[in-house]
């Protein structure tokens, strides 16, 4: 965001101009900070977003009288001493995790986190989360069996149709039979066996975690990597919410990856999940939101910049995972009033989500309703 856009206001044009500066290593848009920095807001927007530490980066690039008090600034680099240090730890137990189920002859692929993390300028100051691990639906059973008799596992997150959790010690573990899962049947049962091939049955991308630990954990190959954690972060905003830390992971990728050796074959497959117009509106977010460099943004149509700040605004109000949203709540209520209030507040998020994508937002709102008649049915 070179230039302020219509419809931002002065203390959100404050915080992207710190996240664009951390996020590329570049000084913040002093122009942004002609006003007085509204530090409040900028550091809700921050911890709604979970961008703590790549907004400290960009204050490090203010004069000093631009900066918060010291006072606030301690506080915040206290945080991205937090994070830096979960990060040391996820990076050693997925190593260690990866390693012990090769050693039982598992494959597994990291999935986002720890891996995204590599892209950035300071790995450590990706704010992280959980460890998810494929191993892929044959392998499961006998990976989680593994997994329970390990002595650092302390309890287990009930079993979904995708994965399991664990605590690994104070870390959460997700172990993985599928990656990702499309709301449309029959769309989904044709991905099951890509996602299956590109994850076990290739190469994929080998690297290191922990410095001086020579063990190798696995990524996915580019291409469907691309894919995946894109159809991912889409997956999120459709279902809950969507937060900027999830963009700046897809931002870095487009830029390391963006120039893959087939684009049109990318497009295809794009089209053929019918995720085309849906890439074009997320890497035109990406351009004039992230300062990603047009030229390195695939498949980057102009076109849907009005409707990018609209996805920016909804991002905002949302905030990571759809966590800060504003909606009713109806967990103590009677149950058939509860069942109601769920499924009416699927309706207020599929019209929140229809302008952006009509035919994914429609594919999503039968789904939970589907899953919602199902589970009431059930009792």
């Amino acid at each position: 965001m070179g230039k302020k856009s219509i419809g931002v206001k002065n203390a959100e044009y404050q915080f992207l101009s710190l996240l664009n500066a951390g996020l590329w290593g570049k000084n913040a848009d002093l122009t942004a900070f002609a006003a007085e920095p509204n530090w409040d807001h900028i550091m809700y927007l921050a911890r709604t977003q979970a961008v703590l530490p790549l907004i400290y980066d960009g204050i490090m690039t203010l004069p000093r009288d631009r900066k918060p008090e010291s006072a606030g600034l301690l506080a915040l680099l206290a945080y991205v001493d937090k994070v830096e240090a979960h990060n040391r730890a996820l990076d050693a137990a997925a190593t260690e995790i990866s390693g012990r189920l090769s050693s039982s002859g598992i494959r597994s692929v990291l999935l986002k986190g720890q891996g995204n993390a590599l892209l950035y300028r300071n790995r450590e100051h990706r704010q992280c989360g959980d460890i998810d691990l494929y191993v892929g639906p044959d392998n499961f059973a006998k990976a989680a069996g593994i997994i329970r008799s390990w002595k650092e596992i302390r309890n287990e997150v009930p079993e979904s149709s995708k994965h399991i959790g664990y605590r690994f010690g104070n870390l959460l573990l997700e172990l993985h039979r599928e990656a990702f899962q499309f709301p449309d049947r029959k769309l989904d049962a044709q991905y099951r066996e890509w996602e299956e091939k590109e994850l076990l049955g290739t190469e994929g991308e080998k690297v290191r975690l922990v410095e001086g630990d020579d063990r190798e954990v696995t990524l996915p190959e580019a291409e469907f990597n691309l894919f995946y954690v894109f159809a991912h972060a889409f997956h999120h905003f459709m279902e809950s919410g969507l937060g900027l830390r999830q963009m700046c992971d897809l931002a870095l990728l487009i830029d390391k990856y963006g120039e893959i050796p087939d684009s049109s074959g990318f497009a295809d497959m794009l089209k053929k999940y019918r995720l085309d117009r849906e890439w074009k509106l997320f890497v035109c977010f990406l351009v004039n939101v992230l300062d990603l460099p047009a030229e390195k943004a695939l498949l980057y149509d102009p076109s849907y910049t009005s409707l990018s700040f609209r996805l920016l605004d909804r991002i905002l109000k949302d905030g990571n995972f759809g966590k800060h949203k504003k909606l009713p709540d109806f967990s103590k209520c009677w149950l058939p009033l509860r069942k109601l209030g769920s499924l009416g507040i699927h309706l207020v998020v599929f019209l929140q989500r229809v302008r952006f994508s009509p035919r994914q937002a429609s594919a999503y709102f039968m789904k939970m309703w589907r899953i919602g008649l199902r589970n009431a049915l059930k009792r």
